[in-house]
């Protein structure tokens, strides 16, 4: 595709050298809205044509002229080669940031099925007590994994050792995916499409899904560890899949920065049809480039 549209965008300039110099003066008007779409407004080139533009309504224009507005032109085609280019790289860049999430994911959920007992995500009644002052365990209180509980046994790690299953951070990864995802859909209204084939819209979607099953785990984890202050005793493995859920929403708040670096990058990408025509042209004409 790249090299196709570096041939269409040589075969316009090309057509632009050959045309006479009163057809070249009919199409200033498209030419100025490509480089109005492409070019910096302090660029000398577009400064240059827009010159020529005002100088020759109403008159015609002479060759010496030709090879600016020419040299304009292929400049502007170049800026947009360069930003359909960056535009995919980035596109690349989130696909594999999203396979790499992904992985990782898969490979937590794996590794933890394995060894359920090395890191359980579990949650006790109260912090850990030493075997040796344990006489008796208290009644009552049981140890809550996502997908099983124990009685407590005086020893938090003992108790979660036998609580813990080989899906828990199975379960959890899915409920954060899932979140991710309803959280996804509600945020793709805002980013705006573009004309090209490198759909960062949907690169950016498929970051979130495994972002939010890895944020959902870590967010388990630190409450697990006492990082977050009056959340570190779950009651019912519901608490803790619901937990989950609202850790995997929360991976917005992390790839809201990725969001927004997207945007950027579609909108400084070439459009097919320029947003608005400059001063003194028609008000409705058919893009020339875009016809090529």
């Amino acid at each position: 595709m790249d090299s196709a549209l570096a041939h269409i965008h040589a075969a316009h300039v090309l057509a632009l050298q050959m045309v006479s110099l009163e057809d070249l003066h009919g199409m200033l008007a498209d030419l100025l809205m490509l480089l109005e779409a492409s070019l910096l407004p302090e660029d000398r080139r577009r400064l240059a044509v827009e010159q020529i533009f005002k100088s020759s309504e109403g008159g015609r224009l002479v060759q010496a002229q030709r090879q600016t507005v020419i040299d304009a032109v292929r400049e502007a085609y170049r800026a947009q080669e360069r930003e359909v280019v960056r535009e995919r790289s980035f596109s690349q860049l989130v696909w594999c940031w999203a396979i790499g999430l992904l992985g990782i994911a898969v490979t937590i959920a794996i590794f933890s099925a394995l060894i359920p007992t090395l890191l359980p995500i579990c949650f006790g009644p109260t912090p850990n007590v030493p075997s040796a002052q344990v006489l008796e365990p208290p009644r009552g209180l049981i140890v809550v994994c996502p997908l099983d509980q124990h009685p407590f046994t005086g020893n938090m790690n003992v108790s979660a050792a036998l609580a813990a299953s080989s899906g828990d951070y199975a379960v959890v990864e899915t409920a954060g995916f899932v979140a991710a995802a309803v959280t996804a859909a509600a945020t793709l209204h805002q980013l705006r499409g573009n004309p090209t084939a490198s759909n960062v819209p949907l690169a950016l979607a498929c970051l979130k899904l495994p972002a939010g099953a890895l944020t959902a785990v870590l967010g388990l984890l630190l409450m697990r560890g006492d990082f977050v202050p009056g959340l570190t005793s779950l009651d019912s493995s519901a608490q803790i899949i619901g937990w989950a859920v609202i850790f995997g929403a929360a991976q917005h708040l992390f790839t809201k920065v990725v969001d927004a670096r997207g945007q950027e990058v579609m909108e400084a990408a070439p459009s097919p049809q320029p947003a608005s025509a400059p001063r003194g042209a028609p008000a409705q004409r058919e893009s020339l480039h875009s016809r090529a």
